[in-house]
């Protein structure tokens, strides 16, 4: 019986909670391989807010141009113009190769195309790692972080280990960039230390320290947030933790929040206004005192009133921008990671990533990464965070319109079979 015809998720470039499932019914014959590329076809994608961001600022990052317009693709949707496809991360497999080093069957860890459309990387094997690296032009001007790809032999079974494999995809990259951010941008090893951005700007072991501090975390249900919660606690020495690590989400999200057990207190968003300084004395924040205010994608003009707040009780407020309200335009403290002596800086996942891997070496820097991703798993992953499955782009579009809404539980993490 022949297989069914490739779908895919089309967005439309100014509205992407416009989508369109788009059946390819001439995808047949596939472009023909050349000299080292590999055909690859996701197998397991997740489904997250992560993915607005690469359709919000895709433009600006070329996250638009992952992939390769698909030549059977039909009018309207093949105007690159007005449409286009965003990715995901999770595992594909290798089902045709022209590279030596690559051979069928392969699993692939890494930035995935949402749909069962078979996609052509252009590859080489790196060395030192094994890792898969995709070399085209066309995404030369992309992040390394986005070509880089993780293998696993042939004979790897993703339904054998699901539940696992549905872990990585949903969680494992918001998971690294809190590991890079606690080992590198918060390193307590000053041989390590990297400034978030993963440049080399003005960054002290003095504005790292989290020794005794208030760490405040905005968007706190949020998987990278839970993460760095998790690892503050879990994988610094005890005499470079916090004080105090502080969730700052919404009442929906609040048992949820609770129940992880990582938070020592939790404010609402409802709870916070910007001339309320009995926010700082209810944290225990005084001039002496440390604070950490970092932004995983609080809403509103939260971080905002929240810098204000605490600027004006301690003399040593470092803000760190991670993510941002998905339906916002933008914070003002933006402005600010240009002015230098500010204490507001942008975390860039890549070019920590890069950082790390000089300050540990490639290996290292991969062995350290997949050690405490290991111990967090063996531990039973984030408390009360559950996987829920759905298989084929139905499901996958379903999935996308109730993020888009919001109207999936904060408990949940979206995984697909595709």
């Amino acid at each position: 019986m022949a297989s069914p015809a490739p779908q895919v998720q089309i967005l439309d470039k100014s509205d992407y909670t416009k989508q369109y499932l788009v059946t390819l019914h001439n995808a047949d014959p596939l472009p023909d391989l050349a000299a080292r590329e590999i055909r690859i076809r996701s197998r397991i994608i997740s489904n997250t807010t992560n993915n607005f961001t690469y359709a919000r600022l895709g433009h600006l990052f070329g996250w638009w141009n992952v992939w390769a317009t698909i030549p059977s693709l039909p009018a309207p949707y093949n105007d690159d113009s007005k449409y286009g496809r965003v990715s995901a991360w999770g595992y594909g497999e290798v089902i045709e190769s022209k590279n030596d080093r690559v051979p069928i069957g392969t699993k692939l860890y890494g930035y995935l195309p949402i749909g069962s459309y078979p996609e052509i990387l252009q590859v080489t094997v790196e060395d030192e790692t094994g890792h898969v690296l995709e070399t085209s032009e066309r995404r030369a001007g992309q992040m390394q972080i986005y070509n880089r790809y993780i293998p696993y032999p042939p004979e790897l079974d993703l339904e054998a280990d699901k539940s696992s494999r549905g872990l990585d995809s949903a969680l494992r990259v918001f998971f690294e960039t809190s590991y890079m951010l606690n080992r590198y941008a918060f390193a307590w090893d000053s041989a390590k230390l990297s400034h978030p951005l993963g440049v080399p700007l003005p960054w002290s072991s003095s504005d790292a320290d989290l020794a005794n501090a208030v760490v405040v975390l905005l968007g706190a249900s949020g998987k990278t947030a839970l993460s760095f919660a998790y690892l503050l606690r879990q994988s610094r020495p005890a005499e470079h933790q916090p004080r105090k690590v502080v969730a700052v989400g919404s009442d929906k999200s609040r048992s949820f929040t609770e129940a992880t057990g990582l938070y020592d207190d939790l404010l609402l968003y409802t709870d916070i206004s910007s001339t309320d300084d009995s926010i700082a004395t209810r944290l225990g924040i005084d001039a002496n005192t440390k604070v950490l205010l970092a932004n995983f994608g609080g809403r509103g003009t939260v971080d905002e009133d929240l810098h204000a707040i605490l600027t004006r009780a301690s003399k040593s407020v470092i803000t760190l921008i991670v993510g941002g309200d998905p339906q916002g335009k933008g914070s003002k403290l933006n402005a600010l990671t240009e002015v230098p002596g500010s204490g507001v800086v942008v975390c860039n996942a890549s070019g920590l990533r890069d950082s790390g891997m000089k300050s540990d070496g490639k290996v290292g820097y991969f062995e350290g990464l997949s050690q405490e991703w290991t111990r967090l798993k063996e531990n039973g992953g984030i408390s009360g965070l559950t996987l829920q499955w759905g298989k084929g782009m139905e499901d996958y579009s379903k999935g996308w319109e109730s993020l888009c809404n919001g109207s999936i539980d904060p408990t949940l993490g979206l995984v697909y079979e595709v």
